[in-house]
């Protein structure tokens, strides 16, 4: 009817309005998918590979100096199969939070804590996620047990068993080591001694005092960067009942827990050398570099104590821990290499 036109013109041209603010709306609220390299890179959390990089790099590079032993295959093998256990960790930790609810409790946007947020966000169906994740951990046992059976380094089974229990158990039932307040000590073992004399033991065949001792530095600063990164989560912790030492020690305490790691990890440095508890070819005076770090602990520390309680203004004193870790482990491996050059 030619007087109905207009009328029903507009009402179509409301409609469509209406239908474009509401695509609009959802395009803002639904989280845009990476592409798929991106998107598993995150899953991943690749960048913290870190935490395996820095104890096989230096348990590699310690046998290279004692026993001038190293072989590049054995070491990029060991590389790979480590990595591979910490992606499978870190995968099924973000799996079994969000299994909890506990990644869903988290209302702060700090990348360093809350988890990969992957499964949160949809973007990964959390079957696949947990068979990607089962199979890096299936493949990283397979090369464990490569070494074991086909090269007879027997140690390493055992070794290697405490990181695939870690692996599996974190915060996964039936032991949920996490939720104990030990989570912190077992990732300490783990990516401090575990890996360290690891690697050490793959390239000489042996174990040795001093890449135990040279691990126990970085296995405490791999503590404080988890420590720190517990700081934001501790209300959805203590939503979902994972009653982390952080939780259980209250702000106060754990912020002294963590200038206590700090310390102690220079302080073991300077005590081995001015103790000589070792031979000029072990643990040396060139290790002291790592004391170039120090103005990164000071200002990591720093951040802790003025936002603790803010979970984002927190970022810097979080991106800083990690620093810090990174940089003192590598200026100990440098440290090392140093030392077995000029012979000191």
């Amino acid at each position: 009817h030619p007087s109905l036109g207009e009328p029903l013109y507009r009402l179509y041209r409301v409609r469509q309005a209406r239908f474009q603010k509401g695509k609009t709306a959802l395009s803002e609220t639904t989280p845009q998918r990476p592409p798929f390299a991106a998107l598993w890179f995150k899953a991943m959390r690749v960048p913290f590979l870190q935490a395996t990089f820095v104890p096989v790099i230096l348990g590699s590079v310690i046998a290279w100096q004692i026993a001038r032993s190293f072989n590049w295959g054995l070491f990029l093998l060991t590389l790979l199969g480590a990595s591979l256990i910490q992606i499978a960790t870190n995968m099924l930790n973000d799996y079994f939070d969000f299994k909890s609810g506990n990644d869903l409790q988290v209302r702060h946007q700090n990348p360093f804590a809350g988890g990969g947020r992957i499964l949160t966000a949809g973007l990964v169906n959390p079957s696949t996620h947990l068979l990607v994740s089962s199979s890096c951990l299936a493949i990283g046992c397979l090369i464990g047990l490569y070494f074991v059976l086909s090269l007879g380094l027997t140690q390493l089974f055992w070794l290697g068993l405490v990181g695939v229990v870690s692996s599996l158990f974190y915060v996964g039932p039936p032991f949920k080591i996490a939720y104990r307040g030990i989570g912190e000590l077992i990732v300490g073992l783990n990516f401090g001694p575990i890996m360290t004399l690891g690697a050490y033991y793959v390239q000489t065949g042996t174990l040795n005092v001093v890449p135990f001792l040279a691990s126990i530095p970085i296995g405490l600063l791999i503590v404080a960067v988890l420590w720190i990164n517990e700081f934001p989560d501790m209300d959805a912790d203590r939503a979902v009942g994972k009653n982390t030492l952080v939780l259980r020690l209250g702000y106060a305490k754990s912020i002294a827990v963590y200038v206590g790691l700090v310390a102690l990890s220079y302080v073991l440095v300077i005590v081995y050398t001015l103790l000589r508890l070792f031979t000029s070819t072990t643990i040396t005076y060139a290790t002291l570099i790592v004391l170039l770090t120090i103005p990164i602990a000071m200002k990591a520390i720093k951040g802790l104590k003025a936002n603790y309680k803010d979970p984002h203004a927190i970022i810097p004193a979080n991106a800083g821990t990690v620093m810090l870790h990174l940089s003192f482990g590598i200026l100990a491996i440098f440290g090392f290499v140093i030392g077995a050059f000029a012979g000191l």
